[in-house]
């Protein structure tokens, strides 16, 4: 457990430097946790390393930047003068537990045991397996990379709890098409499947050498007032399957002739799976699709269900 040097005590805002980040793991400031706070105060006290004249958060930095949201002068808070491995995990813990440590927050801690507590890379491993990290992503290097993506993209990923194995084609990402992930994100929220394929996608238009293409493409497509995550994922589709676009055409042409007999088609998004749906539209009054006049069986029981109508 942490041991604290006292009880509690109200420690003012200007005291603390509340913004200092640097051991700061969990998720996202939620809107309701500021309206907790302008309600009932900060309930659980938050947790201080005194550094001089100033404090340092180690836990609490949501409640922090709440207080400040809500204008409040002071805070409880608890005051610790070491800050110890042990301890560090206890609070990795109670946050994986609650649920409260995303993808990023996890990586965080790993960049934390090695940078704050010089901790060896075997121990690394084990706490990144408590973690469900791959070992993967036990490398410093690697580490780093991502905590120095940009803030709106690391922010969306740990909100989502976004798999690490999307956060690793990332970092083989031109820093242009970081950008573009960067703008798009900034630009709509993302529904999480689509986040993770068009961070795949735009990898592989990398690859293709279409970055050019795909940064003006976006470009023009955010100057429309209103976009939505169809429109982006359609956006980024049509440049990493430039064929989609030919196809769709052909196969809309062929939806209209059969529309034209009374058949409809489903086609799956994007041409994924490996089958269609095809109704016969069957109206009352109306003689039956020539298709199902040619079964007498079928005939008989669709008019049967035709005239319950």
């Amino acid at each position: 457990m942490i041991c604290f040097d006292s009880n509690l005590k109200s420690i003012p805002l200007n005291a603390i430097q509340s913004d200092n980040n640097y051991f700061k793991i969990s998720k996202p400031l939620s809107k309701e946790l500021i309206r907790s706070v302008s309600q009932y105060g900060i309930i659980e006290p938050v947790v201080l390393l005194k550094h001089n004249e100033y404090y340092i958060p180690v836990y609490g930095h949501n409640r922090l930047t709440a207080a400040r949201e809500v204008d409040m002068k002071e805070v409880p808070a608890k005051i610790i003068t070491k800050f110890i491995k042990d301890d560090f995990l206890q609070i990795v813990r109670v946050k994986l537990y609650n649920t409260a440590l995303g993808t990023i927050g996890k990586i965080k801690s790993l960049y934390l045991l090695y940078d704050y507590f010089n901790d060896d890379i075997t121990q690394i491993k084990s706490i990144a397996r408590e973690l469900s990290l791959p070992a993967s992503l036990t490398e410093f290097k690697k580490i780093t990379s991502i905590l120095e993506l940009p803030d709106v993209i690391t922010q969306y990923v740990d909100s989502r709890s976004i798999s690490p194995k999307f956060i690793l084609p990332m970092l083989r990402l031109s820093r242009p098409s970081i950008n573009i992930l960067e703008k798009i994100v900034s630009a709509c929220q993302l529904r999480v499947n689509y986040f993770n394929n068009i961070v795949v996608m735009i990898e592989d238009i990398h690859r293709m050498g279409k970055d050019t293409l795909l940064a003006d493409t976006i470009a023009s497509l955010l100057t429309k007032e209103i976009i939505n995550d169809d429109d982006v994922y359609n956006c980024v589709y049509s440049i990493r399957y430039p064929e989609y676009a030919e196809y769709m055409n052909r196969i809309n042409d062929v939806r209209k002739k059969l529309n034209a007999g009374g058949i409809k088609v489903d086609v799956p998004a994007y041409l994924e799976g490996d089958s269609i749906h095809v109704i016969l539209e069957v109206k009352k009054d109306k003689p039956l699709h020539q298709l199902l006049q040619k079964d007498q069986d079928v005939a008989q029981l669709i008019e049967l269900i035709i005239g319950l109508l």
